[in-house]
């Protein structure tokens, strides 16, 4: 099933209001920075007040040298991942800050222990493809985070581990050696981790973070090029010009990524959301939001890269090449093992309710008709013992929660329970495959040599 919320017209109309947006509104780069005078050296040109203008000829050149498809490495084989526009893959939710703790159900500052719980129930729940990094850790010293989080997460899962909290160059190049440490000892051929990196609404970017994503272009790891605009805040406040503002950000990052390191993998990310009239605070709860995750991925699907969206579980109806599926709470600030379970089976439903459906004489099932005819019924019959494997049971039963929320009274204390015990049971039980020792060592070296 395939929902279009753009007509070709409106896609060029986008298309065409954002290379307009670059090339006479521009992206804020600090004139001071290290980043504007790289900028500068590869001949792009920057105002007196901080704007990097684009012309639309050096964009579309730029985008022209994007990779169509984009692998993302993982130590399983069979759960490696393709972005060429022939599947949808779900990645967790990212990056909180708090976790509630699955035995005393209070809420607590996340810790390392955290990143490797949820990595091992991640790589034991199918519907998910890809770790995000669930949360940012609270007891490991800054120089190193990120890299300790990495490795936790490489020791707890066999899918690919997608970094959203990296802010600082230092912390990309740690990443960097500990890529070639396992490309070089064959654990994976293709890239073992990939980094979302946002602009940051609107229209500038962040020099570290920007900084960052450049190292990992430079070393040919995928740079997620994200923007996540907040309509009524950091964007228009209608649909379509939060659209057009993230379709303009993208195509910004994109470009800078392209001139100074061509031909660098890069997926296209657009997370857009609206504000709460009421607070200012970001609202997935209006019903819009579907309409502009629609929207996000037909821009994105008509720059022939690949393309990542979210905000709601339906986008798989979409078909982008990746979407995130759940696991936090409070707007993703919060960490739920319990909602992991919970958002997984509901994307198992989406899944099944989004696949296509092939109509052929089995499925039409003329002649099953003919067989059982009038007052029969269907029960028995060998067509359905065929069929009935397919079907889809709900394994938790919950009301659903508004907005994603934390909302207690929304919440099924039966399916939380069920949910939670679950969970217990798979982080007794699921069983990892170990990184080879001498791999394991060289990357503790790696880590520790960012605290000498």
């Amino acid at each position: 099933m395939r929902i279009e919320a753009l007509t070709a017209k409106e896609i060029e109309q986008v298309h065409d209001a954002a290379f307009q947006t670059l090339a006479e509104v521009g992206m804020q780069v600090p004139a001071a920075s290290a980043l504007a005078a790289r900028l500068r050296k590869a001949g792009l040109e920057i105002t007196g007040d901080d704007r990097l203008l684009l012309p639309r000829a050096a964009v579309e050149a730029a985008i022209a040298r994007a990779p169509r498809v984009v692998r993302l490495g993982t130590r399983n084989p069979s759960r490696r991942i393709v972005l060429d526009g022939s599947r949808t893959y779900v990645a967790t939710d990212g990056c909180g800050s708090k976790t509630i703790d699955l035995e005393t159900g209070r809420i607590r500052p996340a810790v390392l222990a955290d990143v490797a719980a949820s990595a091992r129930l991640t790589d034991a729940l199918d519907e998910y493809d890809v770790y995000w990094m669930m949360v940012s850790d609270h007891d490991v010293p800054r120089a190193s985070r990120v890299a300790r989080e990495y490795l936790a997460a490489l020791q707890n899962t066999t899918k690919h581990v997608q970094m959203i909290d990296v802010s600082r160059a230092s912390e990309a190049r740690l990443l960097v050696r500990m890529a070639h440490e396992l490309r070089d000892a064959g654990v994976m051929e293709e890239p073992p981790v990939s980094m979302l990196i946002s602009v940051v609404s609107p229209l500038r970017f962040e020099p570290d973070s920007t900084e960052a994503a450049l190292e990992f272009a430079a070393a040919g790891l995928p740079v997620v090029a994200c923007s996540m605009p907040i309509a009524g805040v950091t964007a228009p406040a209608t649909p379509q010009g939060m659209i057009l503002m993230a379709h303009t950000e993208i195509l910004g990052f994109t470009t800078l990524i392209q001139i100074l390191h061509p031909g660098s993998p890069v997926i296209y990310c657009a997370f857009p959301a609206f504000a709460d009239p009421r607070t200012g605070t970001t609202n997935y709860s209006d019903p819009r939001i579907f309409w502009a995750a629609a929207a996000a991925a037909q821009m994105g699907r008509s720059l022939d890269q690949p393309c990542f969206t979210s905000c709601d579980r339906s986008s798989l109806t979409l078909q982008p090449d990746m979407v995130d599926g759940g696991g936090l709470l409070d707007v993703s600030t919060l960490l739920s093992f319990e909602q992991l379970l919970l958002d997984h089976e509901s994307l198992r439903q989406t899944r099944a309710a989004a696949a296509p459906q092939t109509l052929t004489p089995e499925t039409l099932a003329l002649d099953v008709i003919r067989d059982v005819g009038p007052g029969g019924h269907f029960l028995a019959h060998k067509h359905t013992i065929g069929h009935i494997r397919e079907f889809v049971t709900q394994r938790f039963v919950e009301r659903e929660h508004p907005g994603g929320q934390d909302d207690s009274a929304a919440r099924d204390p039966d399916a939380w329970e069920q949910a939670g015990n679950e969970a217990r049971r798979l982080l007794d039980s699921h069983r990892v495959e170990p990184l080879p020792q001498r791999v394991e060592a060289s990357l503790e070296r790696v880590i520790e040599s960012a605290a000498a």
